[in-house]
């Protein structure tokens, strides 16, 4: 009974020490290097909000209880044994990676004003980013993958739509070549990898939907490989995907050798099933993966660029992986792709065009037949396309163009209609790194994007679409207690539908609503959709809401106009 219970203690205590892998692998270990650097830097204010785990792949079971106990002294307020144990622990094992979930969340202090740029968070230098939304609570989520200084990569999470961005969890380690974030059932899930603890795995980490912090697997560890790939082979790209229909997470991976690997589980995320894709070589750059939450025939789609310059989309479903459309357009960057009910759309760099411009693909038949297009202007460069579906609703698209200047620009068109003119969705100029989009109800669209150039350098930041168009009923507060800004407007001001019906009468009660400037005189005349208010000039303006027929005077909204 005694080696019993010392068996069961010890195994519980290697479990929590949060090492393992998918796949055990004989893995020479490099030279140490320290990840104390960004502990040994924190505040004492820091010290007490950080609460980590260590993470790092051994078989060494003193090892793994040494990881456990510095895990134990730093979360226990004994910080300097802490890091002379990690220091030992390094020593002993070589790279370690440290997650920190933070006690409680940091907010962004540059908040932005209503209708223009929100800050995620207060980092810059930033090289790539996520976005997820959480429907049953409407909890925003961002994943940022950061240059090599600590940390390594950040989580977030918005409660209020947007508004407001908090940072949750901060992990370093080895520099990762690419993560993703997706939201499946109450967890928002992380995919990256850290090729110093171990070249070939592909790791995934969750947090809480309603706190954001951390939160462990239900075998007791701290975070799992889903994927391992060959001895040799190095993770390039990686696209995580949810499937709300079937309750399943999956992982795509592009291998530096040009394959594509595959693997799936559910939501427990600890047993992951490794499928063939078929793709063994020449995948290049760009990928990105989308679930059909709705469809019963192809559950997963993938799109990238392989080395003949050739765009190309795969389905996962019933017959294995397929090749469902191809299309040469050059040497792009990113693709991006989305899908719902067997209908798939995908954006793509077209460079085989003077200037580059951005295509789409769309199938409404799960992939089996295609329409190809352009979005925006053929005549002005565009790149770093970002695509979603919006539920039955129709499509939006966000896509960076270079003239005049450099702007993302956010259109969207419904099944069978043409797209909408692309409107100037950011204040800062938008780096060629992919933005993300994604639907988040009645209507609203959010994206998110990093800079190019100042005030931050590569920060991120977050827009809605119900911000940019202007007279949403939606109210962005920076405080409770504050009064809400006005609409900034730019381009175009969005108006509701106005005709409503009273009751079952077939007399409609129109509404109709007109502009005035700052001295009560009208303007324009505004109509329900889009109005054109690039020729006004910059200023404040208010928008009147009149009865026709009944003398009522509606409420007034107040607008600024800015370029």
């Amino acid at each position: 009974m005694r080696y019993s219970a010392l068996f069961f203690v010890l195994g519980w205590l290697v479990s929590m020490a949060g090492a393992q892998s998918c796949v055990e692998t004989s893995v020479p270990q490099a030279a140490p290097t320290s990840v104390r650097a960004e502990l040994e830097q924190m505040s004492p204010t820091e010290r007490e909000n950080a609460l980590i785990s260590v993470e790092f792949e051994s078989s060494d079971k003193g090892a793994l209880l040494l990881g456990r106990e510095v895990e134990q002294l730093w979360n226990g307020g004994l910080y300097d044994e802490a890091l002379a144990q990690l220091g030992d622990l390094e020593t002993r094992v070589g790279h370690v990676a440290i997650g920190n979930s933070w006690r409680k969340p940091v907010p962004t202090i540059e908040t932005g004003l209503w209708g223009r740029d929100v800050r995620i968070g207060n980092r810059d230098s930033l090289t790539e980013l996520s976005l997820a939304h959480h429907e049953s609570s409407g909890h925003l989520f961002a994943a940022l993958r950061h240059a090599s200084s600590y940390p390594h990569f950040s989580v977030y999470m918005s409660t209020d739509g947007g508004a407001t961005w908090n940072e949750t969890f901060v992990w370093s380690g080895s520099p990762p070549t690419s993560l993703d974030a997706a939201v499946l059932s109450n967890h928002l899930y992380t995919t990256y990898n850290s090729p110093g603890e171990h070249a070939q795995q592909v790791r995934l980490r969750r947090f809480l939907c309603s706190s954001g912090e951390a939160d462990g697997f239900p075998n007791g560890v701290g975070w799992v490989a889903p994927c391992t790939l060959d001895v040799g082979d190095t993770m390039r790209e990686v696209s995580l995907v949810s499937n709300q229909g079937n309750n399943r997470l999956y992982i795509v991976a592009l291998a530096s050798d040009g394959s594509v690997l595959f693997s799936w589980d559910d939501a427990n995320a600890v047993s992951w099933t490794k499928l063939p894709t078929g793709i063994t070589s020449g995948a290049s750059s760009g990928l990105d993966a989308t679930g059909d939450q709705s469809s019963d025939t192809t559950y997963l789609f993938c799109s990238y660029y392989d080395t003949s310059d050739t765009l190309r989309i795969y389905g996962w479903g019933s017959g294995g992986f397929e090749q469902r459309f191809s299309l040469v357009a050059g040497r792009g960057t990113p693709t991006s792709i989305s899908a719902y009910w067997g209908t798939v759309i995908c954006a793509h760099e077209d460079e085989t065009s003077s200037p580059h411009r951005v295509g789409h693909a769309v199938s409404h038949d799960s992939g089996n037949t295609w329409t190809t297009g352009i979005l925006g202007d053929t005549g002005i460069a565009a790149d770093a396309p970002a695509v979603t579906e919006s539920d039955g609703r129709g499509f939006a698209a966000v896509y960076r163009s270079s003239a005049p200047a450099t702007e993302l620009l956010f259109c969207q068109r419904t099944y069978s209609g043409s797209w909408s003119d692309p409107v100037s969705i950011a204040d800062h100029a938008p780096s060629s790194n992919r933005p993300e989009i994604a639907y988040l109800g009645q209507g609203v669209y959010g994206t998110a994007y990093l800079s190019d150039t100042g005030p931050a350098v590569h920060a991120a930041y977050f827009d809605r679409s119900d911000w940019v168009y202007g007279v949403a009923e939606q109210q962005r507060t920076e405080a409770a207690s504050r009064t809400p800004l006005a609409t900034i407007v730019r381009r175009v001001l969005l108006l509701p539908g106005l005709g409503t019906r009273s009751g079952l009468s077939d007399n409609p009660v129109m509404s109709r609503a007109e502009l005035l400037d700052i001295a009560g005189r009208e303007v324009m005349e505004l109509r329900p959709g889009a109005n054109d208010v690039r020729a006004l000039a910059p200023g404040i303006y208010f928008i009147r809401d009149k009865r026709q027929g009944t003398g009522d005077v509606g409420r007034t909204q107040k607008v600024v106009v800015t370029r």
